[in-house]
């Protein structure tokens, strides 16, 4: 695969937790979450030549049969087909709940040195302490409910781990959990794709982002991965980001669009 087709299966891959159930439909695939997390019901991979209204009409028939209260339409830009999409969402009461730059970093060559402090240390999220921490820090950095670890959760964590698929990292400073980070390893392992880089509010500005984003590049580096690929908010991670030697390639948005109970 060339860059462009690496940066393009990574946009295309998205979680789906054990406990949750994904659907593939006609022009988009669907996610229910069942595991507290904030974006509970996303649309991913908007690609059709169908109406616009068939598609957001199939979307909330399947929130309605899960008995939620709003879709969030993920991956959004200007190039999404159809094109009349996102003015009918809007139509329908959309609103935009996030922006995020397309970030990419060459792995084969030379990165910048993040100056990641020493005094923060990072460990893998294998054990149920460990994924506890991980929760820990996601609520307070996105203020959300405090969710139980579950048993399948913790498997999922170990299964990444073991058959290399993925791996989730805490950072400690001074002994107290303050960030988080997530790789997921797509496109038969060319690509880390990086997400849920958060830090406790009480920790930042002290290099904790950093310190976890250093120790995920070098192991998807040590791995052979070619690129490492990232969504980062424009006004948050997507800085850190650039200096810490990534480029921006393209720039997307997710809607989060109420659902009423009746069609």
């Amino acid at each position: 695969m060339n860059v462009d087709q690496l940066i393009r299966a990574a946009s295309a891959s998205f979680w789906v937790p054990p406990e949750s159930e994904h659907l593939r439909a006609d022009g988009f695939d669907i996610v229910r979450y069942d595991n507290g997390f904030v974006y509970d019901t996303g649309v991913y991979n908007v690609d059709s030549e169908r109406p616009a209204t068939a598609l957001i009409a199939d979307a909330e028939a399947i929130a309605r049969e899960w008995q939620r209260p709003a879709l969030y339409w993920h991956g959004l830009s200007a190039r999404t087909r159809p094109a009349a999409l996102v003015d009918a969402l809007l139509s329908r009461g959309a609103e935009e709940k996030e922006r995020l730059a397309v970030l990419v970093l060459d792995l084969t060559a030379a990165r910048p040195d993040l100056e990641a402090p020493v005094d923060i240390t990072t460990e893998p999220a294998v054990e149920r302490r460990q994924v506890e921490d991980f929760r820990a820090v996601e609520s307070a950095a996105f203020e959300t409910p405090l969710q139980p670890v579950t048993d399948e959760q913790l498997a999922e964590r170990r299964r990444a781990a073991t058959d290399g698929s993925g791996e989730y990292l805490v950072g400690y400073l001074d002994g107290r959990p303050v960030s988080t980070g997530g790789t997921s390893y797509v496109a038969g392992g060319a690509v880390a794709k990086l997400w849920g880089g958060a830090t406790d509010p009480s920790a930042r500005g002290r290099g904790a982002y950093r310190a976890v984003l250093d120790a995920r590049l070098r192991a998807a580096a040590e791995r052979g991965c070619r690129l490492a690929f990232v969504e980062g908010r424009v006004s948050t991670s997507a800085p850190i980001l650039r200096r810490a030697g990534f480029t921006v390639y393209d720039e997307v948005f997710m809607l989060r669009q109420p659902v009423t109970a009746d069609a």
